[in-house]
This record gives C-alpha cells, structure tokens and sequence, in this order.
C-alpha cells in the first residue's frame, strides 16, 4: 500500500479519533520506538498490546489495530469515541510519512489542518 484511504479511516472513526492518532504519531513515533512498533504490528497475536509512553496499541486482527489513549480511557466520558480503529498497512504509511517528512504531512493527510 502506498496511500492511505482517508475515507475508510472516517468511515470507522471520527475527528476526535484522528486527532488522538495524530497524539500518538506525535508522542509515540520517534527513532528510537519505531522499530518496536513496526515489530509488533508484524509479529504479534491478536489481542496483544503494546503499552507505549501514553497510548496502547491492541492488534484488534491480522489486518488491524485500535489505538488508545491511556488518558482518554480514563477521563472521557466516551473514551471508545476517541479510539482510533486502523488497518496495519494504513499506520506503517503514516509511520513512514511522519519518519521521512514529519508529523505536519500526517496532519495534513489526516485532514486536521
């Protein structure tokens, strides 16, 4: 996959779900954690987690993923709202967009600007 379906992402989510994903592009992908994440999106089981700096990432399937936000999940009122619900191949994309031109092209692709 070389794009990412910003219909699709919307279909399953909202706003306030992209601006958490764009939290975790922010917060949690860095040089050093990227190869962790992209190692559990490959090799992990369904229903694993990966506990990050501020969100959790749960292998929801073989070809998907929730993000979440660990504050969110405490203090919203509707914290299944804020999580975002994205294909594997989508967030290696945006992983490797926001690595190579930073986090202001996600945004942009993310439609946040």
């Amino acid at each position: 996959m070389n794009s990412f379906d910003i219909e699709k992402f919307y279909d399953k989510n909202n706003t306030k779900a992209a601006n958490m994903l764009l939290s975790f592009m922010d917060i949690e992908v860095r040089e050093h954690m990227v190869n962790d994440i992209v190692d559990f999106l490959n090799h992990s089981s369904i229903g694993e987690e990966l506990e990050l700096t501020d969100h959790f990432v749960i292998k929801e399937s073989d070809f998907g993923v929730i993000i979440l936000n660990e504050t969110n999940e405490i203090f919203a009122q509707n914290p299944e709202d804020i999580r975002a619900y994205i294909e594997i191949v989508s967030l290696l994309f945006l992983i490797n967009l926001k690595m190579s031109y930073g986090l202001k092209q996600v945004k942009s692709i993310l439609k946040l600007e």
